[in-house]
């Protein structure tokens, strides 16, 4: 008699919920701990498991939750939503300073991974992270890489060595690759450098991506290459990805990704609490005064005015140039007599953009103030950059006087522009305090044709505004008219 015997396949499935590129948008963040609960919920009954990832960029300076608990807020929710692997973004590398983000990190419970970022006086990854993490879940084993966008000149003045992420992430698969089942990259380089990996390394099975706040519904995949998934920016969405492992063919036997709207999930009271709590904290701290001003001082997007002025000197001096140019719109109100905290500095201030300085000619600082003095580029909307305001602005100037005619044709209103008394010449070259956002091609454009860029960490448009106000010279300073027309008096109000 022929006696059969059925094998079952050995399979495991797999959940693991991405989020990418929140920025601190706390409202969406219980609602995320809700959906990740229902699942986790569901598999305990089915017998399989859910991973929780973070792409980087969940915290942003921007809220008051952030920047008033120095990131300890966006931790501690991770930390509650039983998070097991995250990757860091540019907001979390850049707009820290090594030892604040090292404090902030500190009671994290859950694994960073970034293959492409050294401590630059060591050269080794510090303490708080990993190259890459072997998770044992069940019988499986997940190789995480993670790795971070490499912009080298801003890590390097904050102390960081940032490597070619390629070559870093390869380096990392030839570690683990004989010791994982799946291998999965934390990408926090952008779509078009994860769709570069994805041809270029096949070891990879999984790309979870980030930065450029793509949304792809079902991820992305060519064949014979890794899937791609990200979900957008801010939490709206959640990704949810399904693997189903088999152990006999030691192979991924399936593979989906689905996008969650959380929008109109119920809150978990948890997570609220915990973000209320955060806040409070926040509020103390932000609270503090630090100026005292005896008048007010406005603020316009299309004049000058006392407290763009004060701003441009600011960061004229702050690099040691010899004019200043900033946009107004990098500040939303003005600001009203009596004691100035940080918490008010921050709300009118709030982006996370650093001063430099570069050299321009006499013909590129004339251009750039003729296109100040358009409507395309005061009233333009704009967003990226770090710039977290709504339009442009006019530029605020600092070192010059400006004689213009606002009734001329457009590149032909400035008729003279003086620095010490003595007419800008088009063949020489300036040094010019300006902004980073400027650098990389955003609002007044022409400033990314400038020399010798030099960038200035970590001290945020915010802090020069700050000590700037604590002087009552330099505020009377910032009354002196720099643009001038026909019949206009000397002092700004």
């Amino acid at each position: 008699m022929r006696i059969e015997v059925l094998v079952l396949e050995k399979n495991q499935r797999l959940h693991i919920i991405h989020m990418n590129d929140l920025h601190s948008h706390f409202p969406n963040m219980p609602k995320i701990s809700t959906y990740i609960k229902r699942v986790k919920e569901e598999a305990t009954v089915q017998g399989e498991h859910v991973l929780v990832v973070d792409l980087g960029d969940h915290m942003d300076r921007m809220q008051i939750e952030t920047e008033g608990t120095f990131g300890k807020a966006n931790i501690e929710i991770l930390n509650s939503f039983g998070t097991d692997v995250t990757t860091i973004g540019n907001n979390e590398g850049l707009t820290f300073t090594k030892e604040l983000l090292q404090q902030a990190y500190k009671h994290k419970q859950f694994h960073v991974v970034v293959c492409n970022i050294k401590d630059q006086n060591t050269g080794e990854t510090p303490n708080w992270f990993k190259e890459y993490w072997i998770q044992e879940v069940g019988d499986l084993k997940i190789g995480w890489i993670g790795a971070t966008a490499p912009y080298e000149t801003f890590y390097r003045l904050q102390g960081w060595k940032v490597e070619e992420p390629l070559t870093s992430i390869q380096r990392s698969i030839q570690s683990i690759k004989d010791q994982v089942d799946i291998i999965i990259l934390l990408s926090h380089l952008g779509f078009k450098a994860d769709e570069y990996i994805a041809e270029m390394v096949p070891e990879i099975d999984v790309i979870l991506g980030a930065h450029t706040h793509r949304f792809f519904e079902q991820g992305i995949q060519k064949e014979k290459q890794p899937l791609i998934c990200q979900v957008g920016i801010y939490g709206d969405f959640v990704g949810h990805l399904t693997i189903d492992y088999q152990f006999e063919k030691k192979h991924i036997k399936q593979i989906s990704e689905k996008t969650v709207d959380i929008r109109q999930l119920p809150e978990d009271k948890l997570v609220t609490n915990l973000i209320n709590n955060n806040r409070a904290q926040a509020q103390k701290e932000m609270n503090q005064t630090v100026a005292y001003i005896h008048d007010s001082l406005p603020i316009a997007l299309d004049k000058e005015t006392v407290l763009g002025n004060l701003l441009a000197d600011g960061v004229r001096m702050w690099v040691d140039a010899e004019i200043g140019l900033i946009n107004s719109g990098q500040i939303l109100e003005g600001l009203e007599s009596g004691a100035i905290s940080k918490k008010r500095i921050h709300e009118i201030c709030p982006s996370p953009i650093n001063a430099c300085r570069l050299t321009l000619s006499g013909k590129q600082v004339k251009a750039t103030l003729e296109q100040s003095l358009l409507d395309e580029f005061i009233y333009k909307s704009f967003k990226g950059y770090g710039f977290r305001g709504a339009q442009l602005g006019a530029l605020s100037i600092s070192g010059v006087e400006v004689y213009y005619n606002p009734s001329a044709a457009p590149y032909q209103k400035i008729k003279q522009i003086l620095l010490n008394n003595n007419p800008l010449i088009d063949e020489k070259e300036y040094s010019i305090g300006t902004l980073d956002m400027f650098t990389f091609g955003g609002g007044y454009f022409l400033i990314k044709e400038g020399k010798n860029i030099q960038y200035f960490l970590p001290e945020f448009l915010r802090d020069i505004l700050a000590y700037q106000l604590t002087n009552e010279h330099l505020i009377k300073d910032s009354h002196q008219l720099r643009w001038k027309k026909a019949n206009e008096k000397d002092r700004v109000q």
